[in-house]
């Protein structure tokens, strides 16, 4: 019974302050918020899923020339595939499905020639479950991390709703798990394109990937490729394996520019909490002394300060989230390949850590001051 006593009067002493200094709790609240949206929307940058280095046996991708993150007509398809020398054609398109409140699944929608073969040497998935993906016209194979937020099991049927089209469902059928960081599945092309079209939209896919027979020819196809729309709109433009590679070799540079942006932002954080904490601290130095005057103990005083401080963490950390759903969902059609998965775990387990790192660093200074004061520092100021 004591110890609710003592929660409930920490309880209302935090009220009270907050109440007392609204201005100062709304200045951290928003601060925290855009922190904590502009972590999870710089880290989901700096890691995107599509930017696996390892060579996976794709020797051209091929993409939209006459706009940036455009999309490409599906008829295009039997044109690359026409093309002498060009083989393991296959294309993708993007479905956004919630499967939880908080979680997003990114369905990757595979169609052409060339799928079997991307989906045994980039997801390693066995021939068997591969198989019965060909068999179900609404197959899904999910990453373990889908099937872990999601609770979907193979063999399961689930429905859940789009992202992109409000009121709609996507059926699935779950027929395989692999080894995967981020809540994505792998689904039919033609399906999603006919039922319930994506972030591409109706007939259109985000990209084409082809190879040569020979690995050395890849530059004289991509020619071809290239030659062969150069005339359409839009046009197409073409990158080679080693083209990609040395890409991705520039990209880690900005990737580590995001890094120090994401560290500065915190640092700035941290200041901006620890110093408004530290001056308000300073303020109600005479408060304390009073309220040791009346009876409350130096824990209670510190136990209400750190529950006012809970409480505008929290309440930033929460519209932060918020906030950063809604970034990703404007720019989700415009970064197909950063922002389509979601953002990686790493920067979820970060969140936490640093918030509590945070508070805990903020709540020095006020530590040091209740166990200084005494109640004679009431009459002294």
């Amino acid at each position: 019974m004591a110890l609710i006593r003592v929660m409930r009067t920490c309880m209302a002493l935090a009220a009270n302050s907050l109440r007392a200094s609204r201005g100062r709790a709304a200045y951290l609240i928003l601060t925290l918020a855009i922190t904590t949206a502009a972590w999870l929307t710089l880290a989901t940058l700096a890691a995107p899923y599509m930017g696996d280095k390892d060579s996976d046996g794709i020797g051209m991708i091929i993409r939209n020339g006459s706009q940036d993150s455009g999309q490409l007509p599906l008829h295009y398809a039997d044109r690359i595939e026409a093309i002498r020398g060009a083989r393991n054609v296959f294309w993708y398109g993007l479905q956004p499905v919630n499967c939880t409140t908080a979680t997003m699944v990114m369905l990757n929608a595979l169609g052409g020639p060339g799928t079997d073969n991307r989906l045994a040497m980039k997801q390693k998935i066995p021939a068997a479950t591969i198989q019965r993906w060909n068999a179900d016209p609404l197959g899904a194979i999910i990453s373990d991390a889908a099937a872990s937020k999601c609770g979907w099991r193979v063999g399961q049927g689930v429905e859940p709703p789009s992202v992109m089209s409000s009121g709609k469902h996507v059926a699935l059928h779950v027929v395989g798990i692999f080894s995967g960081s981020y809540p994505v599945g792998l689904v039919h092309y033609d399906y999603i394109n006919r039922a319930v079209p994506g972030l591409q939209g109706k007939d259109k896919v985000v990209t084409f990937f082809a190879s040569a027979a020979n690995p050395r020819d890849d530059e004289v196809l991509a020619a071809r490729i290239e030659a062969a729309f150069a005339h359409d709109f839009p046009s197409v433009n073409v990158t080679t394996n080693a083209t990609e590679q040395n890409a991705w070799a520039r990209y880690g540079k900005v990737q580590q520019l995001l890094v120090f942006v994401m560290a500065a932002i915190l640092l700035c954080a941290a200041s901006v909490l620890v110093s408004v904490l530290a001056h308000a601290a300073a303020q109600r130095k005479s408060r304390f002394a009073m309220l040791q005057v009346l009876g409350f103990r130096r824990s209670t005083l510190f136990g209400a300060f750190m529950l006012e401080l809970l409480a505008t963490v929290l309440l930033g950390a929460l519209l932060g989230l918020g906030l950063a759903k809604l970034v990703a969902h404007e720019l989700a059609s415009t970064f197909f390949g950063f922002l389509s998965n979601g953002v990686p775990m790493w920067a979820w387990w970060g969140l936490p850590v640093w918030l509590a790192m945070l508070a805990g660093i903020a709540l020095a200074w006020p530590a040091g001051l209740i166990a200084r004061v005494r109640p004679a520092d009431y009459r002294a100021i």
